[in-house]
Parts: C-alpha cells; sequence; structure tokens
C-alpha cells in the first residue's frame, strides 16, 4: 500500500512538471505569434511568369530598376513590370551569383565570367565564381574563388596579398575604420590597403561569409553558424544558429537570414532579438530565404524557395526620381554623353534640328501616380503621363531643355537640365556669301571652259568613229572583195563545162546546185551584218563539197558543234567569217602533202563565247608561205579577216600555229573566240 501511494505521487508530480512546462511554452508560442504576425508582404504577380527561377541576389540601380539575379538570366522590374534581360551574353545567364551596378552600368557576376554591361556595350572577364564586388573610392574589386582581383579598364588584374589568401575564396569585402575587413574560407582578414597592402593581418580562422557594419560596429559570419562582432582587432560571440546565410541591414534592424527557418530580426544598436520573420507567421510562403533588400524607397524584397515578396512603404516617396534615359537626334541616340550629367552646353550642326528626350522616373511603391513636364522655352508643359519629348525643326540658336517630375498633387518635384546650342547654317554667313559669288564666277568661267573641252571632245569622238567606220568599211569592203576566189570559180565553171561534154547529167546539176546555193548565200550574206551559225555551216559545207568536186587532191572534211543544247540557228556571227582560213587550208594546206587531206572545223560554245578551230593536215602555214610564190591575195584574206575578229570586241582573240610532232610539222591550226550572241 506504501509503495502503491509513493509510485502515485511520483507520477502526480511529474504529470503537473510536464504540464507546466507544456503551458508555458505554449503561451510564449501564443504571445509570439500574436506579436509577431508579419502580414504586410505581398506576393509580386509578375514573377509568376519566371516561378521556375531562383533569385540570388537583388540590386538596385541609378534609375530605380531593379535587378534580380537568378540561376537562369536577369530580371528587371520597375514596379509593374518584370521583363527578362540576358543581354546576348553568347552563352546563357545562368549561375549568376551576384550582381552591382554603378551608374547606368551593371557588373553581372557568374560561375565562370564577370560581365559589365554598359549602356552601349557589352564587356566579358574571366573570373572563377565571382561571389562579390566591392567598390572603394571608384574602384571596383572582385572576390572569387581565385583570390582578390582588381577591375581595370579591359582586364581584371589578381591582386597580391599573400600566400592563403590569394588561393581563398573570397565572399565578402567592407572598408571598416581606416581598413579593410575580408571575409574568406580561410579566414577574417584585415588589409591597410587592397592593392598595395603593407599590414596584412589575420583576426580569425574559419569560414567567414558575410559582413556588415552598423554605425561604428562592423558583424560577421563565422561558418554559417556564428555571428560575431569586431571590436579592437577581437572577435566575440554575441549569436549562434545553424544555416544561417547573410546578415543584412533592413529598415534600420538586423537581418540573419536562414536557409530553411526564415529570418531572425534583432535591434541595429543593441542587438537583442525582436521577432523571427517566418512562413508561419506572415504571408511567406517558404522559410528558405534566397536574397533580401532594401531599395532606396524603403520598400523591401524577400526571395525564397517558393516566390518573390514585396514590403512597400506606404509612406509618401519625398521626390519622384527622374532621368533622361535616351537623348535622339535626328532619330539617332546619342551614346557618346551622359545627358544627365552633361554640365556643358552641347554643340550642333544646324542640320541636327531634330532633338528628342525620353523620359524616365521609377517609383516602385507608387509606380503610377508620376507625372512630368517640360519646357524649351519660356513655358511649361501641363502635367502628364508622357515620357517621350519631341522636338522637329528647331531654328538657330541656344536651348536650354527643363523637365520636371513629380508624384501627382505634390509640390515637390525633381528637376533635369540639359542645353545644346544649333549652329547657323553657313548659308546664311557673309563669308559664305563672298565664298559663293567668287564661286559662281569661277563656276561660269569653268562650265564654258568645260563647254569648250566638251565641244573639242566631242568633235574628236566624230573623227575617231568616223575613222573607225571608215576602217571597218574598208575591212567589209576588203572580205567582200576576198569573198570568193575568181580562180575557185574559174574551176567551177570548167569543171561544170566539161560535166556537160560528159554528158554526166546527174553530176553536172548537183554541182550547177550546189554552185549556185553558194553564190546566192554568198551574195545574200554580203549584204548583213550578221548571220546564223547554221547558215555559215551551210555556206561551208557547200564551199567544201564543190572543193572535193573541182580539186585534184582528194581530202576528207568535217564540220562539228559543241554548243551546250543552243540550236545553230540561234547563234549569230558576221559572214565569211571563216572561209577564208577553211580556203587556205584547202588551198596551201592539205594541197600540197603526199597522204590524204583532212579538214576539221570546230565550233564550241564555252564561257558565253563562240569558239572555231580550223585544223588541217597540211604542210604548216608557214612552210606554206616559203613555197608559195604568189601569195598575196590569201595573206591579204588571212590578215582581213583577223583584224575582223580583232574589231568585234575587245575580248576577242585569235591564234595561228602550226601543229608539231617532234619538230615535224603536221598541219596548222587556226583558233579564235568571239563573244557569244544569240537572237532571243
Amino acid at each position: 500500500m506504501k509503495i502503491s501511494q509513493s509510485f502515485f505521487l511520483s507520477t502526480s508530480y511529474y504529470c503537473t512538471k510536464v504540464i507546466k512546462i507544456f503551458t508555458l511554452v505554449f503561451l510564449l508560442l501564443l504571445i509570439n505569434f500574436s506579436n509577431a504576425q508579419e502580414n504586410s508582404f505581398e506576393k509580386i504577380v509578375a514573377f509568376k511568369n519566371f516561378k521556375n527561377h531562383t533569385i540570388t541576389a537583388i540590386d538596385q540601380d541609378t534609375y530605380y530598376h531593379i535587378w534580380f539575379a537568378t540561376n537562369k538570366t536577369l530580371l528587371k522590374f520597375d514596379g509593374e513590370e518584370l521583363k527578362k534581360n540576358d543581354f546576348k551574353i553568347g552563352e546563357s545567364s545562368e549561375n549568376i551569383q551576384t550582381i552591382f551596378t554603378k551608374g547606368d552600368s551593371i557588373f553581372i557576376g557568374k560561375n565562370k565570367n564577370l560581365h559589365l554591361k554598359t549602356h552601349n556595350q557589352l564587356l566579358t572577364f574571366n573570373a572563377k565564381s565571382v561571389n562579390k564586388i566591392f567598390e572603394f573610392k571608384d574602384e571596383i574589386f572582385v572576390g572569387s574563388n581565385q583570390g582578390l582581383l582588381h577591375f581595370r579598364q579591359n582586364y581584371l588584374q589578381p591582386l597580391k596579398t599573400t600566400y592563403n589568401l590569394d588561393f581563398s575564396v573570397i565572399n565578402d569585402i567592407i572598408y571598416y575604420n581606416k581598413n579593410f575587413i575580408v571575409a574568406s574560407n580561410s579566414g577574417l582578414w584585415i588589409l591597410d590597403d587592397l592593392i598595395n597592402p603593407k599590414q596584412i593581418n589575420t583576426v580569425s580562422k574559419g569560414n567567414y561569409s558575410s559582413l556588415l557594419k552598423v554605425n561604428e560596429k562592423l558583424y560577421v559570419l563565422k561558418n554559417n553558424s556564428i555571428i560575431q562582432k569586431l571590436n579592437n582587432n577581437e572577435l566575440e560571440n554575441i549569436y549562434s544558429k545553424n544555416n544561417i546565410s547573410s546578415i543584412l541591414l533592413i529598415e534600420n534592424k538586423i537581418y540573419a537570414t536562414s536557409e530553411n527557418e526564415g529570418i531572425d530580426i534583432f535591434n541595429a544598436n543593441s542587438f537583442i532579438f525582436e521577432k523571427r520573420l517566418n512562413k508561419y507567421n506572415s504571408n511567406l510562403n517558404s522559410n528558405r530565404i534566397n536574397a533580401v533588400f532594401e531599395d532606396a524607397e524603403q520598400n523591401i524584397f524577400i526571395a525564397t524557395e517558393g516566390g518573390l515578396f514585396i514590403k512597400k512603404n506606404k509612406s509618401p516617396t519625398k521626390k519622384a526620381p527622374l532621368q533622361i534615359v535616351d537623348f535622339t537626334v535626328n532619330y539617332i541616340s546619342i551614346d557618346s554623353i551622359n545627358t544627365n550629367s552633361y554640365n556643358k552646353i552641347l554643340q550642333l550642326n544646324a542640320n541636327e534640328n531634330n532633338i528628342s528626350f525620353l523620359l524616365e522616373s521609377i517609383s516602385i511603391s507608387h509606380p503610377k501616380s508620376i507625372e512630368f513636364r517640360y519646357k524649351l522655352g519660356d513655358t511649361f508643359s501641363p502635367w502628364s503621363s508622357n515620357k517621350q519629348v519631341n522636338f522637329a525643326s528647331l531654328k538657330p540658336g541656344k536651348y536650354n531643355f527643363i523637365a520636371e517630375s513629380r508624384f501627382k498633387n505634390s509640390t515637390k518635384t525633381t528637376k533635369k537640365e540639359f542645353s545644346f546650342f544649333i549652329a547657323t547654317p553657313f548659308y546664311k554667313k557673309v563669308w559664305f556669301l563672298i565664298f559663293c559669288a567668287v564661286l559662281l564666277c569661277l563656276i561660269l568661267a569653268g562650265t564654258v571652259e568645260i563647254y569648250i573641252r566638251k565641244i573639242n571632245k566631242k568633235n574628236q569622238q566624230k573623227v575617231a568613229a568616223l575613222k573607225l567606220e571608215n576602217h571597218l568599211l574598208s575591212l567589209e569592203q576588203k572580205a567582200l572583195q576576198l569573198q570568193m576566189n575568181p580562180h575557185f570559180i574559174f574551176n567551177v565553171l570548167n569543171g561544170i563545162k566539161a560535166l556537160g561534154n560528159s554528158d554526166n547529167k546527174t553530176t553536172l546539176n548537183k554541182t550547177i546546185s550546189n554552185f549556185s546555193i553558194l553564190l546566192r548565200s554568198v551574195l545574200n550574206n554580203s549584204r548583213l551584218e550578221e548571220i546564223s551559225l547554221k547558215e555559215e555551216i551551210t555556206t561551208l559545207n557547200t564551199y567544201l563539197e564543190l572543193e572535193q568536186q573541182m580539186s585534184s587532191k582528194l581530202f576528207q572534211f568535217s564540220i562539228e558543234t559543241k554548243l551546250n543544247n543552243i540550236d545553230t540557228d540561234e547563234i549569230l556571227i558576221p559572214p565569211m567569217l571563216v572561209q577564208p582560213f577553211v580556203e587556205n587550208a584547202v588551198k596551201h594546206g592539205i594541197s600540197q602533202v603526199s597522204n590524204q587531206g583532212k579538214i576539221n572545223i570546230i565550233f564550241e560554245v564555252k564561257n558565253q563565247f563562240l569558239k572555231c578551230s580550223v585544223i588541217d593536215n597540211g604542210v604548216g602555214i608557214y612552210q606554206s608561205q616559203k613555197r608559195k610564190v604568189n601569195n598575196k591575195h590569201k595573206s591579204i584574206a588571212v590578215k582581213v579577216t583577223k583584224e575582223r575578229i580583232e574589231n568585234i570586241s575587245k575580248h576577242s582573240a585569235f591564234t595561228m600555229e602550226e601543229i608539231k610532232d617532234n619538230n615535224d610539222v603536221k598541219g596548222t591550226k587556226i583558233w579564235f573566240k568571239i563573244p557569244l550572241k544569240t537572237d532571243y
């Protein structure tokens, strides 16, 4: 009985203790939940189109645009629209680790490269895993997995400090108490200078990833689990928690973001814990915090694993920002100057009188409540939402463009000024008028001189044309005189007479028919400038058949065509262009050889030229000339025909050569080409 009572009392005591503990914990959770409930964050709807993007960093540029670095690309936000900006880097913008804006430029730190996008160009530098971009006195420094780098105009220069730091992963850099504090995976370092350090000290070893300066205090994050305060180069542990990813100053509070437990918020002065922001006490849908950022209007952005949220500053902003984002002259954008900081008077030519300005004012918290006005003379335009200002055909003179922006119904305005001067047209200046008078006199004198020279030149051209025409007529007359050898006609007539006496009517009729065809062809063609290749071949064939019949020397002939599927009746050539060479081959070539004579005529179309070859197996042209006693007629025929060919076109060509085999003359080859001409 005593044992049972003791057991009962003991059990009752422990149960009471447990109930008290659970009650206390529940009350604490209830109080914390009621006091820390945060419903002011709203989801940015425009991010729904990029829900598969993971935001890694956030920054704001001079024009108040918000830039989001993601694992896939860059996103640009103006308070209403969220747009993709990849800048056509060549490779996609995956693995962007950090971004940094400076003026109208943006640095893009990636796992392999550092990109610099300016107003009018894109530069790329090799850098292994860019983790931090730090500016000090207009100098840019880069923390990477290759140590510290100094950004120069055209390249990244590695900085030499000490061996351990040069080969460390640099996570963060800050300027504090006239020294540079560097957080790396090898420890926390203090340097008196980054470019030429003389003092380099290690404060503590370990993996340091985030630095935060609040007033005169410096907080550091060690091993993603301990927040320390630096005081006189000594570290004091002030807070510890697993998986802390960064420490930031947001709305004058210290935010310690974590990978899976939301955000712990501390008092900025005392570092006393105030509340925890997570998915349980706010409308954030995830405890995994990727990035936190406070913009110039004190709007707070939180990027979680499940979306992008904003806490807008409801209190009115003092002034609406204003930028001239584009300045065009004659519809061409001027990139060489920064219109927002240009304090001189831009000099423009007289014809550069079509001016356009594009204004921009970004407000994340009040994107639709901004209006603009402007003036170029004495009076402002009415307030409106119009951002584009155009001035066409401005007169010469000095102009001062003034633009203002404001929130609707506000008396506070932001002003931008830009001055430019349009020059007076040169044609209205005295020196130009004097110059024009002198020039007019010179032009009149020159015109008279040119007119006289032109007349003389025309006369010379007419004389040259008449000479050429006379020369061509002379050639044609000689060609007509040489079209038919009288000796050949005499032989044909004697042959006809002999055939008549021999009573061989069949051969006689054929001979008379061929001779009449040849005469008719010669007479008809002599009156034409051009005939078809078919007619020329017919004439040659008729002539050679008569020569075979009348000549005492037996010979064979052939006429070949290689015309690339062009009909012979479609190709035009001057009449009797080949006959003199054929007649020369018959009379002075094959007539003097003992074996049977052969004449081969080849017509070929190639590369828009008509090419002709006359080949015989005679004694050779030069040997024939040595043997001939009287070669006057044929020499003139060949010479005249050659000159006719060369006068057809400057692209015509003519060759005459003997065919040799081991220094033995085997015949003659006459070859020429003229431009191809057809009747279609």
